[in-house]
Protein backbone atom coordinates (compact mmCIF):
# COMPACT_ATOMS: atom_id res chain seq x y z
CA UNK A 1 0.00 0.00 0.00
CA UNK A 2 1.47 3.21 -1.12
CA UNK A 3 0.55 6.40 -0.57
CA UNK A 4 0.73 9.60 -2.61
CA UNK A 5 1.84 12.91 -1.29
CA UNK A 6 0.36 15.83 -2.21
CA UNK A 7 3.08 18.68 -3.24
CA UNK A 8 2.04 20.74 0.12
CA UNK A 9 2.90 17.27 2.14
CA UNK A 10 5.79 17.05 0.75
CA UNK A 11 7.01 21.02 1.14
CA UNK A 12 6.13 20.43 5.15
CA UNK A 13 8.12 17.33 5.21
CA UNK A 14 11.70 19.25 3.16
CA UNK A 15 10.42 21.66 5.36
CA UNK A 16 10.93 19.87 8.49
CA UNK A 17 14.18 18.30 7.16
CA UNK A 18 15.52 21.42 6.73
CA UNK A 19 14.79 23.18 10.45
CA UNK A 20 16.20 19.50 12.22
CA UNK A 21 19.74 20.50 10.29
CA UNK A 22 19.94 23.69 10.86
CA UNK A 23 19.24 23.27 14.88
CA UNK A 24 22.05 20.15 14.69
CA UNK A 25 24.51 22.55 12.96
CA UNK A 26 23.91 25.51 15.63
CA UNK A 27 24.22 23.07 18.13
CA UNK A 28 27.27 21.03 17.12
CA UNK A 29 28.63 24.67 16.69
CA UNK A 30 28.05 25.69 20.17
CA UNK A 31 29.74 22.08 20.82
CA UNK A 32 32.74 23.34 18.86
CA UNK A 33 32.98 26.20 20.88
CA UNK A 34 33.06 24.58 23.91
CA UNK A 35 35.38 22.15 23.62
CA UNK A 36 37.86 24.47 21.86
CA UNK A 37 37.62 26.79 25.07
CA UNK A 38 38.34 23.84 26.94
CA UNK A 39 41.10 22.59 25.22
CA UNK A 40 42.37 26.41 25.49
CA UNK A 41 42.05 26.82 29.73
CA UNK A 42 43.25 22.91 29.87
CA UNK A 43 46.34 24.04 27.81
CA UNK A 44 47.05 27.06 29.72
CA UNK A 45 46.15 24.93 32.99
CA UNK A 46 48.76 22.34 32.00
CA UNK A 47 51.03 25.56 31.30
CA UNK A 48 50.76 27.02 34.17
CA UNK A 49 50.98 23.61 36.63
CA UNK A 50 54.58 22.85 34.38
CA UNK A 51 55.95 26.42 35.32
CA UNK A 52 54.50 26.09 38.96
CA UNK A 53 56.62 22.36 39.71
CA UNK A 54 59.51 23.49 37.39
CA UNK A 55 62.63 23.51 39.62
CA UNK A 56 60.98 21.77 42.96
CA UNK A 57 61.69 18.37 44.43
CA UNK A 58 59.64 15.74 43.59
CA UNK A 59 58.41 14.10 47.02
CA UNK A 60 57.18 10.81 46.78
CA UNK A 61 54.35 8.86 49.15
CA UNK A 62 57.05 7.15 50.85
CA UNK A 63 59.25 10.40 51.89
CA UNK A 64 61.80 10.26 48.84
CA UNK A 65 62.41 12.84 47.01
CA UNK A 66 63.95 13.18 43.29
CA UNK A 67 65.89 16.67 41.92
CA UNK A 68 63.64 17.45 38.58
CA UNK A 69 66.37 18.97 37.18
CA UNK A 70 69.30 16.92 35.55
CA UNK A 71 72.87 17.63 37.88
Amino acid sequence: MSKKFSSKEVAHGVGFAATGIHEALTYLGIVKKVVEKTERIVAKSNIVSGIETAGHDEIHSDGRTNLSRSA
